[in-house]
């Protein structure tokens, strides 16, 4: 193992190599060099830089006391004063005659030789160290006096005002802060009481504070200063006692300027609040959530749209809120792990059951330090949205078909008036017991058949312009129950009515009406085979569905519409989830012979009376089919 030692320079100053052999032997990984003159050693310990010498007394030319003379009286080594010197002389009457004198000019030490090895190795491992101790004394001595510098440049230049006590609470030192708060010079304030310095009114508080603090309690208090103008600052005042053998000798303090925290407290606390007002007036939902998902926070736009309050959900998983896999669906994030996810689109179940459409952005919540807290979710409703979107589709789908079932009825009619007319001719040629004229009656039968087809074509593509008058929904529903009484008694159907006595009319097409309702309810009697109930009933309302608002854009602002809302219920098996978004399209159907047309137009028909119609059903439970009239009527 290395030594402090190891790295070390000494010059030996002799005529005589013993003391060069010894060191060599005794310090071998040391620098070891030797002059043998004094003079030659004055020219060259400059380029040596040695951290020890050793000089002979007896030297031709300058004897070693003269070698140290000059050495500490010359300015050229005043960088080298501090390293050892050592003087070595062979009689002790020497020692004796000049050893004060140069003792008092720094030498380090003075031997008789002989010296032995060992002892040389001693007396230059005790000089090392010396040197060492004195270097780092030096070091201490200096960092502890720029520490004092720094210290007093940071209590005089301190941005609050620091101050000291005696005993008796007298001022003995006030840095310049001072100056700047009372505008008066610090030193026409040393020796008076604390309490002189604080506003007459805070002055009780001030002294209660302060004859605790010699007490030995520290105190913190807030008390306005005198001051020449009349906004006096606030201070918030820190004292500690000071003790000195177990007894309060006195106390240090510090006052604080608080008139800006406290303005800025107050923009802290605007600011939260106009945030808060902002997130608490939108429309959409925000959410925010801890590491663990625990709900941190709702808004009152979430609350609407979820149907949860908020004290009733924060601080609970959000697990326990919403379904797993509706949770899972929410927080995955299909991007690169550290990004802020795109808009998506989800499922969510509410309090209620019901079943909403959400379009929600995902973002990591970041602190101050740029770690991840939890997490925020935006969301909003588009259940909405979504209906009105698929029925613009669904319009698209339909007027596309319609152009295509125009153009082929057309097309299809000519040729099969044709083939009537020909069968016809051909039947009158025939005697009447000829057996061909059943393959005519036939062939008749099916284009009579195919006309009928294309006439359901023609009122889908082209549906006729309704006539729309003032009609009691009590009547229009009485002309279809004429016609379906019968069936229903058949199927053990049992029928309920629900219609208020002075409900209004609707403004619509007696005839086309009709149709709509025998479609809706022979559609219910052949899903209820094995008997159930049908149910109609009708209101009015104000507000009208999504798709009602879409439709009727174009009237006056401010205008209210008043509208009847009819709805047939049946208890049959219910249609399946998947094909409730496509039981208006043309040619969907659950029935073996159906073509699949009946819902399509009714679908135009309330279409072309600026009404609006919906579907819900449940498997085991039955159907709902909710149609929306207007009355022509506005206030």
């Amino acid at each position: 193992m290395r030594s402090e030692f190891d790295r070390k320079t000494v010059l030996v100053i002799s005529s005589d190599d013993r003391l060069e052999k010894m060191l060599k032997e005794s310090f071998r990984d040391n620098r070891i060099e030797r002059i043998p003159d004094g003079r030659m050693a004055l020219e060259q310990i400059l380029s040596v830089e040695p951290d020890l010498v050793m000089i002979e007394y007896d030297l031709q030319g300058l004897d070693g006391r003269s070698v140290f003379q000059r050495f500490v009286q010359d300015r050229h080594f005043t960088a080298l004063h501090r390293i050892p010197f050592i003087l070595f002389s062979s009689e002790e009457d020497v020692r004796t005659r000049h050893g004060k004198e140069l003792f008092d000019l720094g030498l380090s030490g003075w031997y008789v030789h002989p010296v032995g090895l060992h002892e040389l190795r001693d007396i230059v491992k005790n000089h090392f160290m010396g040197l060492d101790v004195f270097l780092k004394n030096r070091e201490l001595k200096q960092k502890v006096k720029t520490s004092e510098f720094r210290y007093r440049d940071l209590l005089e230049n301190a941005v609050d005002f620091i101050f000291t006590l005696d005993g008796a609470g007298r001022f003995v030192y006030l840095n310049n802060r001072f100056n700047s708060l009372v505008h008066n010079s610090k030193e026409n304030w040393i020796g008076k009481p604390f309490q002189s310095i604080i506003d007459p009114k805070d002055r009780p508080l001030a002294d209660d504070n302060y004859q605790m603090a010699q007490q030995g309690k520290a105190r913190v208090f807030e008390a306005r200063i005198l001051c020449p103008n009349s906004e006096c600052p606030v201070l918030s005042f820190s004292i500690t006692p000071i003790v000195e053998h177990s007894e309060i000798v006195g106390s240090i303090g510090i006052g604080r300027d608080v008139a800006e925290q406290k303005k800025m407290e107050h923009e802290i606390i605007d600011l939260k609040n106009f945030n808060e007002s902002i997130i608490e007036s939108m429309e959409a939902g925000l959410l925010t959530m801890d590491l663990e998902t625990h709900i941190t926070s709702i808004n009152a736009g979430g609350q609407k749209i979820l149907g949860w309050k908020a004290d009733e959900i924060l601080g609970k998983p959000i697990r326990s809120v919403l379904k797993p896999e509706e949770v899972d669906a929410l927080l995955s994030n299909p991007n690169r792990p550290g990004t802020p996810s795109y808009s998506r689109e989800t499922q969510l179940t509410l309090k209620s059951g019901r079943s909403i459409s959400i379009g929600f952005t995902l973002t990591d919540r970041i602190d101050n330090r740029r770690k991840k807290v939890g997490t925020i979710i935006s969301f909003r409703d588009i259940t909405q949205l979504k209906q009105m979107q698929a029925e613009v589709i669904r319009m698209d789908r339909l007027a596309s078909l319609g152009v295509l079932a125009s153009g082929l009825a057309h097309e299809i009619k000519n040729p099969l008036a044709g083939i009537k007319a020909l069968a016809q001719a051909c039947e009158e040629e025939f005697d009447s017991d000829d057996p061909r004229r059943e393959y005519l009656i036939r062939i008749s039968r099916q284009v009579n058949r195919l006309d009928d087809l294309l006439r359901t074509f023609f009122s889908f593509a082209r549906p006729k312009t309704p006539d729309r008058k003032h009609h009691s929904i009590s009547d229009i529903l009485g002309e279809v129950l004429h016609l379906l009484s019968k069936k229903m008694h058949n199927q053990n159907i049992a029928y309920v009515q629900d219609l208020p006595e002075k409900l209004p009319h609707v403004w619509v097409d007696s005839q086309q009406m009709q149709q709509v309702f025998l479609n809706l309810m022979l559609n219910a009697i052949e899903a209820m085979p094995d008997g159930g109930m049908l149910k109609v009933n009708a209101s009015s309302v104000e507000i009208p569905s999504m798709g009602m608002i879409r439709k009727n854009v174009r009237l006056a602002d401010r205008m209210k519409a008043s509208f009847i809302e009819a709805s047939i219920q049946d208890t049959g098996a219910g249609i399946p989830p998947d094909q409730l978004e496509t039981v208006f399209d043309p040619f969907f159907t659950t029935k073996p012979n159906g073509l699949g047309l009946g819902l399509s137009i009714v679908y135009r028909i309330i279409d072309e009376h600026r009404g609006d119609i919906q579907v819900e059903s449940k498997m085991g439970i039955g159907t709902v089919f909710t149609i929306t009239l207007p009355t022509g009527v506005t206030q």
